[in-house]
């Protein structure tokens, strides 16, 4: 045989050697993907610092660009491509709006309204400071230092309800009587939105469904509050890899 003629079975190994560097090379670009693509192939469940078991739910890519993400917790939930909230030195929560329709003429629906809007913020900022997913969180746009890399959320209550004692009594065990709170919230840079969500909440403790006519209105309001952060700041860590993914 002449010497110069490639050896058949050199040239298969080549070729298998080849394709498996080719393989690997795209397992890797998969593998450090953000969590802003969609990833159907990795699971939406991962494990909280507290143990807890979160469930961000399925994502699917948007029409329009991005990806969705069906959360259980959500109705809507929406990130950029290749948005995964690392990178950025500072998140500016700003003061909650309010579309919401109520009976203004009640001072303490007024009251409850304003509370609700002043403790979205107090709660946001506290639980995601915690996380560590930005070195800053302020809640006034006077302690943003120009040269930092800034993202800004902004909170619009859409549906807002004070609730009432004596309809808890009857029905509260059913919903009826429970306050309710819908809020639509976005992450920008500049004005380009990065995430968006939109949740509801209406008396989701047990406390207020059991013994809700002994609760003030607030106090049950200030729980819906804390369940719709405590979602938010799950996803918004199992997104930025604070919290690993079950496999």
């Amino acid at each position: 045989m002449n010497s110069n003629t490639p050896d058949l079975r050199s040239l298969v190994k080549l070729t298998v050697l080849g394709a498996a560097i080719a393989l690997a090379g795209c397992s890797s670009t998969r593998d450090k993907s953000s969590g802003a693509t969609p990833d159907g192939h990795r699971s939406s469940k991962a494990k909280a610092d507290d143990g807890r078991t979160v469930d961000i739910g399925k994502s699917s890519p948007a029409s329009g660009g991005g990806v969705n993400y069906k959360n259980p917790h959500m109705e809507k939930c929406w990130v950029a491509d290749g948005f995964d909230f690392n990178g950025y030195d500072t998140l500016y929560i700003a003061p909650t709006l309010s579309t919401a329709k109520f009976d203004t003429k009640n001072k303490e629906e007024v009251k409850v309204h304003e509370l609700a809007k002043e403790n979205l913020v107090k709660e946001l900022a506290s639980l995601i400071s915690s996380r560590k997913i930005f070195a800053n969180v302020v809640t006034r746009d006077s302690d943003i230092k120009p040269d930092m890399k800034t993202l800004k959320l902004e909170n619009t209550i859409t549906e807002f309800t004070k609730g009432g004692g004596a309809a808890r009594y009857f029905v509260g065990l059913y919903g009826g009587g429970q306050p309710v709170l819908r809020v639509q919230g976005k992450v920008v840079e500049g004005d380009n939105a990065r995430f968006t969500f939109e949740a509801r909440r209406s008396g989701v403790s047990a406390g207020a469904r059991m013994t809700g006519v002994f609760m003030k209105d607030e106090d049950i309001q200030i729980q819906d509050i804390h369940s719709l952060v405590l979602d938010l700041a799950d996803f918004m860590s199992v997104i930025a890899g604070k919290f690993p993914r079950r496999e």
